[in-house]
């Protein structure tokens, strides 16, 4: 019996009227990076246009791993951004001297470990080479804090926006 179009094998193969092709688990990746989406692997790209929403594509583990490098990679490429100062009142006299491309969205991370979600963004600069001003603030911050813990400084707030206000440039 001649397959008819739309045919499916066990194997998962599917006959699209001419020849069997290879089909996918909707939302499945294959080794290329395609997405399966309706009838067919497309370009993340296609996969939006078509409604294809992007917490449900299903990745292989090789792959995310390979994707959490590139974006790491992408956001270490990219030098502007912020020099932040973050508090939390379980700590009230420490404050954190970091870096990101934006502070605020830094800050709602530090959110998930803190059950009151109460860290708070005190201050931020935005420069044009995040890593080396966090390097300069955190040189300048421990001239003037009592004590250091990594990236947190035991000083008082306001001395603490004083020192970044007077780094703004």
């Amino acid at each position: 019996m001649k397959p008819q179009k739309g045919d499916v094998k066990e194997n998962g193969m599917k006959y699209d009227g001419r020849q069997w092709r290879t089909t996918g688990k909707q939302y499945q990746t294959n080794g290329k990076g395609y997405i399966f989406f309706g009838d067919k692997f497309r370009s993340l790209d296609s996969f939006i246009q078509q409604g294809g929403k992007i917490e449900k594509i299903i990745h292989k583990m090789s792959k995310a791993v390979e994707y959490s490098k590139l974006v790491k990679a992408l956001y270490d490429t990219e030098k502007a951004g912020d020099v932040y100062l973050i508090t939390n009142p379980a700590w009230p006299e420490w404050v954190k001297v970091g870096k990101a491309i934006d502070a605020s969205d830094r800050c709602n991370n530090y959110q998930t470990g803190s059950p009151l979600r109460d860290f708070e963004v005190i201050g931020y600069i935005h420069v044009d080479d995040r890593h080396t001003k966090e390097i300069e603030m955190h040189k300048l911050f421990e001239k003037h804090a009592k004590e250091r813990k990594s990236e947190w400084f035991k000083i008082p707030k306001d001395k603490a926006k004083e020192l970044l206000d007077g780094h703004s440039s």
